[in-house]
């Protein structure tokens, strides 16, 4: 019998939806905000964060937050001057981070050898592995709520109405968020590939499990490596099982924030009928929802006139949604 880990190659070629935002063009730049660097605390695991601020924000004026959600293999970097410092530029305090395992954050540490007992925590000297560039949407959604706690906790900003703002595997992850934290009063989906229950279909259940017994008896890494791998356009270590259990469409019950959707028209990574469109067509009888197609493939919204009307349009959603101390 095929290992199961070799097994999945074959299925590798339709899930690379999920890959990273491609670098984007020039926007707001970086003089326009005050930008500062920060460490947000996941799971025991330091996040490399960046805060942008409307430039010369007084210490006592609060604004709206709104939290960037990168993608598979996104990084901050590639937020930073078209969507972040376009945001802050518009009056609000933004949040952009790196997942645990990847950018400038740090990742879970596996020591090489069994440790001592000890009945209370000590500090202890070890050599370990530090784990890098794993996908598994259960940390991701952990280090999400982190960021997003953090963000609330910010003092300029209004605790209890935050926006969520995800693109690619991020958008999905945030809808998660959005439909389980009241303090989120607008999300924005741009091309979030929502709905695991069909993307992953063709991804054995039987096999995934093999997987996760495998990992829990120590007959497999307890993270994925680079065995897992086998499609060079895949980035970083996908945990199968994890996936293939996580469901964001599961979670539309508790959705009541405002939510508007982006999908490039020729995406070529998932079937965005099953994806943004059906999430449209689910909420719009209840939420205030909207669903917007821009020509071309997926890659194309990060690139010139797409990114410029896309960018626009989220922010016109967040100042029609979040609003400020002045009620405007």
């Amino acid at each position: 019998m095929m290992h199961p880990v070799r097994a999945l190659h074959c299925f590798l070629h339709i899930l690379l939806f999920s890959l990273a935002a491609a670098s984007v063009s020039t926007a707001t730049e970086l003089d326009d905000v005050d930008h500062q660097t920060i460490i947000i605390q996941s799971q025991g695991v330091r996040l490399a964060g960046d805060l942008y601020k409307p430039k010369g924000l007084k210490a006592d004026e609060k604004r709206p937050g709104i939290l960037l959600v990168p993608g598979w293999g996104g990084s901050k970097e590639n937020l930073k001057k078209n969507y972040a410092a376009d945001f802050a530029a518009q009056g609000f305090i933004v949040l952009a981070f790196d997942y645990k395992s990847w950018g400038q954050s740090e990742g879970p540490l596996v020591p090489v050898e069994r440790l001592a007992h000890t009945e209370e925590a000590a500090v202890v000297n070890l050599r370990a592995t530090h784990i890098r560039k794993v996908v598994n949407p259960y940390s991701m959604m952990a280090d999400i709520r982190a960021s997003l706690n953090y963000l609330s906790g910010e003092p300029q900003v209004t605790s209890d109405n935050l926006g969520i703002w995800g693109t690619s595997f991020g958008g999905a992850l945030s809808l998660v968020m959005a439909s389980s934290d009241d303090r989120i009063k607008a999300y924005v989906d741009q091309m979030g590939p929502v709905n695991f229950g069909h993307n992953y279909k063709d991804l054995a259940i039987q096999m995934t499990r093999q997987m996760a017994v495998a990992m829990a008896r120590g007959e497999l890494p307890p993270f994925p490596d680079p065995e897992g791998r086998k499609n060079p356009g895949l980035k970083g270590y996908p945990d199968w099982s994890a996936l293939k259990r996580f469901d964001p469409m599961a979670q539309l019950d508790g959705l009541q924030a405002p939510t508007l959707i982006i999908d490039a028209e020729n995406e070529e990574f998932f079937d965005r009928s099953k994806n943004g469109q059906l999430l449209y067509e689910t909420i719009k009888g209840r939420v205030d929802s909207r669903y917007i197609v821009y020509p071309g493939k997926h890659y194309d919204i990060y690139k010139g006139d797409n990114r410029k009307a896309a960018s626009k349009e989220a922010i016109d959603w967040f100042v029609t949604y979040l609003k400020t101390d002045s009620g405007t």
